[in-house]
């Protein structure tokens, strides 16, 4: 059994897409939960009725990390299932075996969180995924953010900046993030779309640390890895 946590936040196409893809996978012994950050109509909550019963309506929206949270603590009470697999509502899966090949990853490496290439419509990536690994690298983050949210609170500053950036780039040459060609263990991994085995979710009160909103839930999820010795599984050969 494996568990497909879906967030959902107004795009009802998109979800709808990513649901159609779930169904053509070959694997049949799968639940699926979609978690609504207080954003559906009467009217979509029946569409999407028809691929599951499973629908947690959150009363305001609690961002990232609460919310997927939430949704993987309902699928681990009601499912049990081997792999929890949290995912954006703007994916598509196209890797039919994408279930199997994450058992096979399972019974030859025990991972306790997977994460699989991720290819974008415009040729970049996510996967190893970036996270600033020291204290330091940390420290000197929240001190340019810090100067950062002094000049966003200025309506003159902001403007100015914002035109240097726009001028700067157009100088610059594009850099495109492309995606791992070998399989790596004990890198970050990108939160649109990740795994974790019953392994991993046994270990936590709460799958994502429970006090960011939106962005850096890999950086925490990085520092677990760290800290508990877990096994993180990068596989380009799920797509």
């Amino acid at each position: 059994m494996v568990s497909f946590i879906i967030l959902h936040y107004k795009n009802i196409s998109d979800t709808i897409e990513l649901l159609d893809s779930i169904k053509k996978l070959n694997y049949k012994d799968v639940s699926i939960i979609i978690v609504d950050n207080n954003s559906l109509l009467s009217n979509e909550e029946e569409i999407l009725k028809k691929y599951t019963e499973d629908i947690i309506k959150l009363d305001s929206n609690l961002g990232f990390a609460k919310a997927n949270n939430i949704g993987c603590s309902y699928a681990i009470l009601k499912y049990n299932p081997d792999f929890l697999i949290v995912s954006n509502n703007d994916i598509v899966i196209n890797d039919v075996n994408i279930i199997n090949k994450i058992y096979k990853n399972y019974y030859t490496s025990k991972f306790d969180i997977l994460g699989p290439k991720i290819n974008t419509t415009n040729g970049s990536s996510a996967n190893p995924f970036y996270v600033y690994k020291t204290s330091d690298e940390v420290l000197k983050q929240i001190k340019k953010t810090k100067r950062l949210i002094i000049i966003y609170k200025s309506f003159i500053l902001r403007n100015l900046l914002n035109l240097y950036f726009k001028i700067k780039y157009l100088f610059l040459p594009k850099k495109v993030a492309l995606n791992g060609d070998v399989k790596q263990f004990n890198v970050a991994l990108h939160c649109c779309f990740i795994v974790f085995s019953k392994n991993y979710y046994k270990k936590y009160k709460h799958i994502f640390y429970n006090d960011t909103f939106l962005y850096h839930e890999e950086c925490f999820i990085y520092q677990r890895i760290i800290k508990d010795n877990l096994i993180s599984l990068y596989d380009p050969d799920i797509s």
